[in-house]
């Protein structure tokens, strides 16, 4: 076990968890690195969860903290853990209660985060390995080959919250949204890290084995009928919906911007007000694109049509 002066602090949002949990929690326990902290937020779970992490959080190897949460959604109850003053540490990593850790998770985000300038917001994310109730694996999330950038983080959210670890500047970004209600707090601190000059380092080797189930609050897209269903709601108005809370969201980190990440998206903000041809023009000067072919054509249907 690789201990370093360096800590840790695991963010769990938690809600009737409790028939997926313990493999979660175990694996925090086999990382093979040390030290890291377990802060719990549960939003009211009226099954074992609470007694669970209770159990947890008492062994003499863990130092855990078990909080009650907003009660008001998945993003307010991670962003309460956010917000949380008492949780200080030198890196954060967003935890999910149905997962499973890869036993190198953080020594591997640690290695890169410590190689990182510590004056700018940097952001680990991986690959997951999907499994399903039964732990059984069923294949990986997509392999983004791309690299991550501000006008990537426009379109799409490549950094899965479950595998997030980051940093304290990256925290800071998160804490001046505080009071704005983002689509997603993963997507949105992919968009703070990639738009205010930070490093996000996207590894291909999966930390995390995510497991699909009935009761999943996000779950895998890219299955067909995803997919499919994800177009409808797009063309449907939920794509401009979500990128005006979006730009929301920037507009409270303005004066954090680089001046590239400004100008891509006035551009990109300036593409719904114009005519056709200058949607085209504009949808270029801003940078933006997607990591996969179907997304490129999805995001050009919605210039066309106007429904960006």
């Amino acid at each position: 076990m690789k201990k370093s002066s360096s800590t840790v602090a695991i963010l769990l949002a938690s809600r009737n968890g409790a028939t997926y949990l313990k493999p979660q929690l175990d694996s925090f326990c086999q990382q093979t690195y040390r030290p890291w902290q377990l802060w719990v937020s549960d939003d009211g779970s009226t099954d074992s969860t609470v007694a669970q992490v209770g159990a947890f959080i008492a062994r003499p190897d863990v130092d855990g903290h078990l909080l009650s949460g907003p009660q008001t959604g998945l993003c307010d109850n991670f962003m309460s853990l956010v917000g949380n003053a008492a949780i200080q540490a030198d890196y954060y990593a967003f935890a999910d209660q149905d997962d499973v850790w890869v036993n190198d998770k953080l020594s591997r985000a640690i290695h890169w985060l410590e190689q990182s300038d510590h004056n700018l917001p940097a952001l680990y994310c991986s690959r997951t390995q999907l499994i399903d109730a039964a732990n059984k694996p069923m294949g990986y999330s997509p392999l983004y080959l791309r690299e991550p950038s501000f006008g990537n983080a426009l379109l799409q959210n490549i950094a899965s919250g479950n595998t997030m670890v980051f940093n304290q500047r990256a925290r800071q970004l998160l804490l001046k949204i505080e009071h704005v209600k983002p689509v997603i707090h993963d997507w949105t601190l992919y968009q703070l890290v990639t738009g205010c000059g930070g490093r996000v380092k996207y590894d291909p080797k999966p930390t995390v084995l995510y497991r699909q189930h009935g009761g999943n609050v996000i779950g895998n897209s890219m299955e067909l009928l995803h997919r499919l269903r994800n177009f409808r709601y797009a063309h449907g108005g939920r794509t401009a919906h979500w990128n005006d809370l979006n730009r929301a969201v920037l507009a409270c980190v303005s004066d954090d911007l680089t001046p590239s990440a400004t100008l891509s998206l006035a551009a990109f903000s300036a593409i719904r007000a114009s005519g056709l041809f200058k949607r085209l023009k504009l949808m270029r000067q801003s940078g933006i694109y997607h990591q996969q072919l179907l997304g490129s054509i999805s995001t050009l249907t919605y210039i066309l049509l106007n429904k960006i």
